[in-house]
This record gives structure tokens, C-alpha cells and sequence, in this order.
């Protein structure tokens, strides 16, 4: 958005009428006899000027229409539309500082350069005319000085009236042409109070609503980036996605920008002159009733041409662009205060927006994204999102037999974007047009995970409104880790062996008991083990170790026992042990201990035993790993008191059970002898 205030510097050479414009615009008169004095800095409040738009004399009113530049100049050389009250309120700065300068005194006209945010450059004659190239510019550029520069033409008092509009083209147009820096030229009269007030409004529009980033003069053009936001203005309000905007998506788009409807008679108005223009200029063939993305940006064209540039702002910075056509960083990121042992997932309302997406850009209604469909859905956004080439996106998720992405792949990747950077969630949904609000609307916190001491040992408390369950996947090579991601992911894997370098991560949703739905991503940590292990802050990330090694091979499962020794601090995650390819002979382990014992003596369960091509014990180790992360005092080695501490449960609610059966079977006997009484 634009600064809540802004400082004009007034410069020029020596009498051309400097501190009298300023005692015009906040006096609306000046006497004869006021000498040339540099006057103290002047503060101007918004309501202020507001008051001074409405006491306009009459000789200030006349000429207001705004004229198309029939040349290729950045800016509007004649008068502005006059503006209303609600109207300049919602584009100017709460305050404006104007100060004076003197020619006379280098040292302070730099310090107030360097403090100004634009310039308001006046002269008077031909001589000090001819000076603005000769000398005022030459010295701004060697100072460095890289601000907007409004030309002000004073003592127009002094020409015949009828003279003032043709000076206007032949004096402006051609140091507008040659100085990139000047924004617009207007004819003044501190005297007569004439276009003062509107003078000082182009000073502040050069800085709240600039030309340059959107206007290029040569060219005489939008500028690329100004085309590409606009463009992506338009992709999001074509709600359709049909590359047209009709009256309720052109009225979706007015309100939000403006903040009041849309007539449809303006916009079929609209309409017809840009279809008028487009066929002039051979460019998109236009749809009945509809404005086109070459005619929106058309439409934006012919509003920096003839000075309402504004317009183009007003709609840039309603979808949150900066004066650099950059999306606003807090729009992006917006501020999320999470707590160090909470997890971000997606809330219901950004699970229904990806939903929609999803629908919306499936135009084929074939349950899949193909990559057109995929690139398309991407195009207001920098790309795919790097996060989601560094998981192998789409691997990572369940896709059709074409290679389509699914729904349910979608929403997957979704979710394992907002597990391992909810930032990359919040700046791309932005990005795709969520505009609830704020972004975080489509984010919810999970409640902090907390740790417990028993007999020594540190455990993990549960975390009940969890969704999203991360777990590590260990053992030797060959074990079969690989071949279990694929088996989770397409409930297929391949017999050739492939040795996995790179860590690999797969996410799905599955159905736990009592039909709940959440999500499990399956890490296998690959040649990074080591390091990942060693990594405190990816521990902290992950809610279940599963340990598994070839149940056929006698070597395999002493590595796990050497890597738990390695490194104790996995005590306190979670674990389920799985032997895989159980499928094939069981071969007693060449192991100082064996499976079974090993884990009994940890007061685990015993070692699953799973094959990929049994899908019953599949799904039985996966539901597990969730059930460990959900109920992490369950399933930590070492916690003597977890099982224990479940079958005294048990047999609590076992013994409860019978005495309420006994004292109903005792009622029923009861009642049954007083019936045959």
C-alpha cells in the first residue's frame, strides 16, 4: 500500500513563485506584497485537503475533463477529473509535508532532496524554462536523485487564457519525452489560486499511484510486469476459466477493486470499445457480451494513457501488489505464531478452496490433472513449488494409471506441503486466489505435543486433533523399505531391485478404526539416515519410527540393533517393528538376540510380519504406525508400564463390563419371578 505520509520538496530557480505556490495552496489567496522568503516546512492533513478540493474557485474548476495524450508520454499533461471527497480519501496519505527551497542555498536544497519523496519543480518564464534541461535536471542526476518530478508551469496569470491549453502540449511534451523522471507537467497561478490544489494532488499521485512501474514512455506501453499482474488479475476473477470475464465475474472484480457494483450498462458500454479496439488492432477475436484478457489489458492501456492511472492501481493493490508489482510479502506470509511442539494442517476451509481447484481446472471431468491442466492451474503463481520437485512430486502421492494427479493425490501433496513448510501453503494459496481474509484461514495448529518423565524415561503425551502422522522408515538395504513405499502408495512394487541414494517421501491418506481418515507419510531416509538421525529438529518432526528388516535374511536384523545402539535417543519416538517378505522362509537371525525377544524385552509388540503382496498385513502395520503416533506412551521402547499399563485397563473395563451384565441378569430374574406371581 501506499506511505501514510509524504514529503514534497518545492524546487526551482529564484522568483518563480516557490513559497507563493505554497501560501496559495494553504491560503487560497497571497497578497501583492509578500516577498520571496523560504517558508518553514508545511504539514497538510488529509481532511485538510479534502476541505481545500471542495473551496475550489471557479477559475480552478474550469477545464477538469482529463484529455488522452496524443503523444507517447508517461503521464497526463492537462488537468485532472475533478475528484470527490470519498474518492481522493481513499488514494492520498494521512499527511503531506511540503517544503520550500532556495537555489541560493545548495547545502539545504540537498539534505531536502534526500528527504523528499517527489519533486515539485517550477518555473515561470522562458528562461527559467529553458533552464529545467539546461541545469535542474543535469543536478538532480548528479546527486543521485531518483525521484518523480511534477512540472509546474507558474504565472499563468500573466498569459492570455485563451493561450493556456495549446503552452501545455508544446512546453511539456517535449521534457516529458526526455526525462523518464518527470511524471507530468501543469500551468498554474499562484495568484489566481488556479490548478494549485490540483498541482500538489499530482505530486502525491506521482508517489501513492507512480506511471513508471506500470507505463513505459518509449514503448508507449504497459510494462511486461504490469501486463503480467493484470493478467493474473484476470485468470483469478475468470472464475470459469474460460479466458473471458462476463458481468458477474467483471462485477466480482469491481467490487472487490472499488468496493461498490458494478452498472452493467458501463460494462456493456466497456465492452463494446474494447471490442471495437481489438478488432482494430487485429488482436484477440472478441465473445459477445464478454472483455477478453488481451481486452482487460487493452482496457488498463487506455486508462495510463489517458492519466487514470490510478484505476490501474486501485486494482493492483486490492489483489496486494506492491509499487514494485510484486506480490506484499504479508500477503504471502502472513505472521503464524506456532508453538514449537504444534504441527500445522489444513483446515476445512483449505481443504473445500483446494477442493474446488481441483474441480474447477479438471476440464476434462476425468478425476485426474494432466500436466496442460496442472501448468494452467499453476500460471498466477512462480511455478510448481520447488518443495514439491525436491519430494518428487508426483511420485510422492497416488496418481492414475495415465499418470494424472488424482484428488486424492492432490489433497495428499497439499497436506505434505503444509507438514514439512506450511509457509510454501500460505504463499502459494495466495498466490492461487485464497483470499479469505487472510490466508491462514486455511491453516489450523494442532495442539502442543508434550513430554513425560516414568521410571527415567522421557514419553511423548497424545496429540488428539492430529491428521498428519510422519514416519521414518530404517533398516538395512535390501530389507524391502522401498518396496514397502511403493506397496503403501499403489498396493504394487517391483521385483528388480533399485538402491534408493536420496531420501524418499510418499504420503496417503488411509481409514483407521471406526472409520476415521488421516494422513501417513512414509520417509525412508536412504544414504542421509545417518544424518537425518543425528538431526534433532527432524526427530522432533517425525511421530513414529518403523524398524524393519528382511525376515528371509539372517543379516538383517542385527543392523537394526547396531543402529539403536548408535544412537539411544530413538528411545524416545515411538517404534513398531516389521519383518518384511514374510512371505518367503523365515530364517532364524544371526543375532545376539532374536526379534521377538528383542522386542518383548523393550515391551513392544512382537515384530509384524509383512508381505506386499498380503494386503491384510499391510494395512494392519499401517493402521499401527498410526495408532503408536497417536498413543505414543503405547509404543515407546523401554516404558515398562505402557503394556502393563493397557491390559490393567483392560481388565478394568473387563471386570466393570461383567458386573453390570450380573446386576442386569439379577434385575431381569428379579422381575421375571414377580411376573409369574
Amino acid at each position: 500500500m501506499f506511505p501514510e505520509s509524504i514529503r514534497i520538496a518545492v524546487c526551482g530557480d529564484e522568483a518563480v513563485g516557490k513559497s507563493s505556490l505554497i501560501t496559495s495552496l494553504i491560503k487560497e489567496n497571497i497578497s501583492e506584497s509578500q516577498v520571496n522568503n523560504v517558508l518553514p516546512p508545511i504539514t497538510i492533513s488529509k481532511n485538510d485537503y479534502i476541505e481545500s478540493l471542495q473551496e475550489l474557485p471557479e477559475m480552478g474548476k474550469q477545464q477538469s475533463q482529463p484529455r488522452a495524450r496524443k503523444h507517447k508520454g508517461k503521464a497526463e499533461l492537462l488537468r485532472l477529473q475533478t475528484l470527490n471527497s470519498k474518492e481522493v480519501s481513499d488514494i492520498i496519505p494521512n499527511t503531506t509535508v511540503v517544503t520550500d527551497t532556495s537555489a541560493s542555498d545548495p547545502g539545504n536544497l540537498q539534505k531536502e532532496l534526500k528527504r523528499a519523496d517527489v519533486i515539485w519543480l517550477t518555473y515561470s518564464d522562458h528562461y527559467t524554462y529553458e533552464r529545467i534541461s539546461l541545469h535542474w535536471m543535469p543536478m538532480f542526476r548528479s546527486l543521485g536523485v531518483n525521484l518523480p518530478i511534477i512540472l509546474c508551469a507558474n504565472k499563468a496569470d500573466l498569459s492570455p487564457k485563451s493561450s493556456w491549453k495549446n503552452q501545455n502540449a508544446e512546453e511539456f511534451i517535449p521534457l516529458i519525452n526526455e526525462f523518464k523522471e518527470i511524471e507530468a507537467g501543469v500551468r498554474c497561478s499562484a495568484k489566481n489560486n488556479y490548478n494549485v490544489v490540483e498541482a500538489f494532488y499530482l505530486c502525491q499521485r506521482a508517489v501513492t499511484h507512480p506511471i513508471s512501474p506500470i507505463f513505459d514512455a518509449k514503448e508507449g506501453n504497459l510494462k511486461p510486469g504490469a501486463i503480467a499482474a493484470l493478467k493474473r488479475v484476470f485468470f483469478l476473477f475468470d472464475t470459469d476459466q474460460d479466458g473471458y470475464l462476463n458481468f458477474d465475474e467483471f462485477n466480482e472484480l469491481h467490487k472487490k477493486c472499488f468496493r461498490v457494483a458494478a452498472a452493467e450498462s458501463d460494462f456493456n458500454d466497456i465492452v463494446n470499445y474494447i471490442d471495437s479496439k481489438i478488432c482494430q488492432d487485429l488482436l484477440s477475436a472478441p465473445k459477445s457480451g464478454c472483455i477478453s484478457e488481451d481486452g482487460f489489458v487493452l482496457l488498463n492501456k487506455l486508462y495510463a494513457e489517458s492519466g487514470r492511472h490510478e484505476t490501474i492501481w486501485c486494482i493492483l493493490r486490492a489483489n496486494h501488489y506492491t509499487n514494485s508489482l510484486s506480490l506484499d510479502d504479508k500477503f504471502l506470509f502472513p505472521h503464524l505464531d506456532v508453538n514449537l511442539n504444534s504441527s500445522v494442517e489444513l483446515s476445512p476451509n483449505g481443504f473445500r478452496f483446494l477442493v474446488d481447484l481441483f474441480i474447477k481446472f479438471d476440464k476434462d471431468n476425468d478425476g485426474g490433472l494432466s500436466e496442460d491442466e496442472l501448468n494452467n492451474l499453476f500460471r498466477p503463481t512462480p511455478g510448481i513449488p520447488k518443495l514439491w520437485i525436491e519430494t518428487n512430486f508426483p511420485s510422492s502421492i497416488v496418481c492414475n494409471e495415465e499418470g494424472y494427479v488424482t484428488l486424492q493425490g492432490w489433497l495428499a501433496q497439499w497436506n505434505l506441503t503444509t507438514f514439512l513448510s506450511y509457509k510454501t501453503t500460505l504463499e502459494y494459496l495466495a498466490y492461487l486466489g485464497f483470499d479469505a481474509g487472510n490466508s491462514i484461514k486455511a491453516l489450523k495448529l494442532t495442539k502442543p505435543r508434550k513430554c513425560r518423565q516414568k521410571q527415567g524415561r522421557i514419553y511423548r503425551t497424545s496429540v488428539n486433533d492430529k491428521n498428519i502422522y510422519n514416519c521414518f522408515v530404517v533398516g538395512a538395504p535390501r530389507a524391502g523399505k522401498s518396496s514397502l513405499l511403493d506397496s503403501f502408495l499403489h498396493g504394487s512394487y517391483s521385483e528388480v531391485y533399485s538402491h534408493t541414494k536420496q531420501p524418499r517421501l510418499v504420503i496417503k491418506d488411509i481409514e483407521l478404526r471406526g472409520g476415521k481418515q488421516c494422513y501417513l507419510i512414509l520417509e525412508e531416509l536412504a544414504e542421509s539416515e545417518g544424518a537425518i538421525l543425528e538431526n534433532q529438529k527432524r526427530l522432533d518432526e517425525c511421530d513414529v519410527i518403523c524398524y524393519t528388516y528382511d525376515s528371509s535374511d539372517p543379516e538383517s536384523f542385527q543392523y537394526l540393533v547396531d543402529l539403536r545402539q548408535k544412537y539411544p535417543h530413538l528411545d524416545e519416538i515411538p517404534s513398531v517393528f516389521a519383518a518384511l517378505k514374510a512371505d518367503l522362509d523365515k530364517q532364524q537371525q544371526r543375532s545376539d538376540v532374536q526379534p521377538e525377544t528383542y522386542t518383548r524385552d523393550l515391551f513392544l509388540n512382537s515384530p509384524l510380519h509383512i508381505s506386499s503382496s498380503w494386503t491384510s498385513s499391510l494395512h494392519e502395520l499401517f493402521i499401527q504406525l498410526v495408532d503408536a503416533a497417536n498413543k505414543p506412551q503405547s509404543a515407546t521402547p523401554g516404558l515398562e508400564f505402557n503394556n502393563a499399563a493397557v491390559d490393567q485397563e483392560n481388565l478394568k473395563h473387563l471386570m466393570m463390563a461383567g458386573g453390570a451384565l450380573g446386576i442386569m441378569a439379577l434385575v431381569s430374574i428379579w422381575m421375571l419371578n414377580s411376573m409369574r406371581r
